[in-house]
């Protein structure tokens, strides 16, 4: 089920495989550039206005749920300095793995190269910047784990 206002874009060599039942509400982007690949499990739910963009490769397991606003990006822009003029010049990227059952609440932010283990919490408003492990409950700016399951 795909929600309204969805923007889909699947470059040209990239791929979007979804291996069961998926909900996407409304105003989600996915996107693959290049030859990014996003791969989702069965039992996949994602609120408003969450963002996922794979330039290299996003994998999310089974039974997961997303909240609104979430970004999961495997890459970062790349930059330099010419003087006192800011130069974007391409990417850094990273792949990033999202085991099974997992629920990242609203607000949260994953960035590139992060794993995050099977059965977590992952509270409102976090930065995951590193790899989380299975069976825990993280929050924080950036996170920290707040409890073992």
């Amino acid at each position: 089920m795909i929600g309204t206002r969805c923007g889909i874009h699947i470059s040209k060599q990239g791929k979007i495989h979804c291996k069961g039942r998926i909900i996407i509400n409304d105003s989600v982007m996915l996107q693959t550039q290049k030859q990014g690949q996003i791969h989702i499990g069965k039992q996949f739910y994602t609120n408003r206005y969450t963002r996922i963009i794979a330039h290299e490769r996003i994998e999310i397991g089974h039974n997961v749920t997303l909240g609104q606003m979430v970004s999961i990006l495997d890459h970062d822009h790349r930059y330099t300095f010419e003087g006192d003029d800011l130069q974007l010049d391409g990417y850094v990227t990273s792949s990033i793995k999202i085991g099974n059952n997992v629920w990242i609440a609203d607000k949260v932010t994953i960035l590139k190269g992060v794993t995050i283990g099977d059965n977590v919490v992952v509270g409102a408003n976090s930065l995951v910047h590193k790899d989380v492990p299975a069976n825990s409950v993280v929050g924080g700016v950036p996170f920290r784990v707040l409890k073992e399951l």
